[in-house]
């Protein structure tokens, strides 16, 4: 962040400076403002001018000073910079003869949209992704030195505003950022920070309240210490990780997820055709990475559902997931007997209540539900597996049902996450009668 108030600040500062030094410095306006011993002659002068910079909008800066007689070596002021969307002043002393520059009672304010893309590029960061805006304002109070020995002083930056971003659908809204910043010269002895946000929505996943603890190690590196939020009706945290960046921009971002007491009447609604209704809560972890070329995937992990809680399902209909596996008719005698065979083969008690089941008709109780992911894919194939062991909600013919439904493809695009919008499932979705395993008793 100094680099930008360098920009904003200090470029104007160093064309005062160089005016001042300049081959004009027997004129009283290139004077200085410290007062020589035994005299007290001063007078007002404003230096002003318009910097164009690296593709900077032009910007409009003026020095307010109080010099003295042009042997003087000291001026002092106040620097004033301009813009559309920018403003920023501070009070300022200049060293002529070494051109180093202080100043105090610093304050910026800049509105994102119109200038980071450009100061980014300008101080020669990486820029945003491709498709992702800035909205709100960033506000600045600083004071500190610019010298041969480079940058030194203090800073507090607050950033209020939202982000979003085409591919992925990305929107965050109440944003909120406030750092301290005590050395610009290192930027590691900056104390821990944090960051929220108020609202979240990728694709169909709504995240809100969240909390990001970091630490500031240098421009190119920052330690997550910790991150929270809301989601799925529960908390996700994530274990600490590092964010690095280089000339290409941000490296890939590996993060390990804690999910605790996520409800799955709302986790539901990522399977596609599984499940209509749903009650319980889920835990567990998983591993997310992004990248700048795959962006955002979904890596291995487990989620169960949370002990000593009832918990109910409801499938979508599917004719055929479950009663393929058994007959409709009992066979009490072999097909050799011919037509009385047929006479002696009653209807299945359990086929009426296993068609409820699987059209939606009749709940299960939940006796164990367990998610595995495989960002790889299995020896099968399966990139995830759903296992569902459960009971019907009135008690009849069949005591326990389990099933397991597989997943292929990548976990980003076959959950209904609308992290690809160019994805399409299929129509019999991921209860298939050929996949995964079903067991009826």
């Amino acid at each position: 962040m100094f680099r930008l108030w360098t920009l904003l600040v200090g470029l104007p500062l160093c064309a005062a400076a160089a005016r001042d030094a300049g081959p004009a410095a027997d004129a009283p306006a290139a004077g200085a403002a410290a007062i020589p011993a035994g005299g007290s002659t001063s007078s007002a002068t404003t230096l002003s001018g318009v910097l164009q910079w690296r593709g900077l909008p032009p910007l409009q800066w003026s020095i307010e000073t109080t010099a003295t007689p042009a042997l003087a070596r000291r001026v002092e002021g106040k620097v004033r910079v301009a813009a559309d969307g920018l403003s920023g002043a501070a009070d300022i002393v200049i060293d002529v003869p070494s051109g180093e520059i202080a100043w105090k009672e610093g304050q910026l304010q800049i509105e994102l949209a119109r200038w980071i893309p450009s100061l980014l590029t300008a101080a020669q960061m990486p820029p945003l992704p491709t498709g992702v805006t800035l909205e709100g304002a960033l506000t600045a109070k600083t004071a500190g030195a610019w010298t041969a020995r480079g940058l030194t002083g203090q800073a507090d930056v607050q950033v209020r505003g939202s982000l979003e971003c085409v591919t992925p659908a990305l929107r965050v809204d109440g944003i909120v950022l406030a750092l301290t910043l005590p050395n610009l010269s290192d930027l590691g002895d900056s104390p821990a920070q944090t960051a929220r946000f108020a609202r979240a929505k990728i694709g169909e996943l709504v995240a809100e309240n969240a909390e990001i603890r970091f630490r500031i190690r240098s421009l190119q590196a920052v330690d997550i210490d910790g991150a929270e939020l809301s989601l799925l009706g529960g908390r996700v945290r994530a274990e600490p990780f590092p964010l690095r960046i280089e000339s290409a921009g941000l490296e890939p971002v590996l993060a390990t997820l804690t999910l605790e007491n996520l409800a799955l009447a709302e986790a539901i609604k990522l399977l596609p055709q599984a499940v209509t209704a749903a009650t319980g809560t889920i835990v567990g972890s998983v591993d997310v990475q992004w990248s700048r070329e795959q962006s955002l995937t979904i890596g291995r992990g487990i989620l169960e559902l949370r002990p000593g809680r009832r918990a109910e399902m409801r499938l979508a209909p599917q004719p055929g997931f479950l009663t393929s596996q058994l007959p409709e008719r009992l066979a009490l005698l072999p097909p050799s007997f011919g037509p009385i065979a047929r006479w002696f083969s009653p209807l299945n008690p359990a086929y009426a209540a296993v068609e409820a089941i699987e059209l939606g008709r009749e709940s299960l109780v939940i006796e164990s539900l367990q998610v595995l992911t495989h960002p790889e894919a299995d020896a099968a194939g399966r990139t995830a597996r759903l296992q569902v062991r459960a009971r019907p909600v009135i008690p009849g013919p069949v005591g326990e049902v389990s099933f397991e439904v597989n997943l292929s493809g990548p976990l980003n695009q076959v959950l209904k996450l609308g992290l690809d919008e160019r994805v399409q499932m299929p129509s019999t979705g991921a209860l298939d009668p050929a996949a995964g395993k079903r067991n009826i008793r």
